[in-house]
């Protein structure tokens, strides 16, 4: 029988590690590190965090965000721009693309819905 996954206390959580990057950087690529805590099938969920910069996002996966801490500002290819500050949720849809500008540092948790 499955039983619950639980990653406590998301927002203090230490032990992020160095990942690979979230989209491609527009200019030095931010540091950005993640611990994840559950691995199923399509489905990936944890905790992500990046320092401030510019990444390029071309998502070919849906993905649900809760923002723990910081400022994110979204840019997207038609030139619509969304902000996003601690205590905010959204999902970025399959497809999605334009820039993503880290204003202030961001931690967000998060579930990634991958293709197939």
């Amino acid at each position: 029988m499955p039983e619950i996954s639980v990653q406590h206390q998301c927002a203090a959580l230490t032990g992020l590690a160095p990942c690979d990057t979230f989209g491609e950087p527009v200019g030095p690529l931010p540091k950005q590190t993640d611990l994840g805590f559950y691995n199923e099938g399509n489905m990936i969920t944890g905790t992500w965090e990046c320092e401030p910069g510019t990444l390029e996002l071309d998502l070919d996966l849906t993905e649900f965000c809760h923002l723990l801490e910081g400022h994110w500002k979204f840019t997207s290819e038609a030139g619509v721009v969304t902000e996003v500050r601690a205590g905010d949720s959204w999902v970025f849809p399959r497809g999605w693309k334009g820039t993503a500008e880290v204003i202030e540092k961001v931690r967000k948790v998060y579930m990634m819905i991958l293709p197939g």
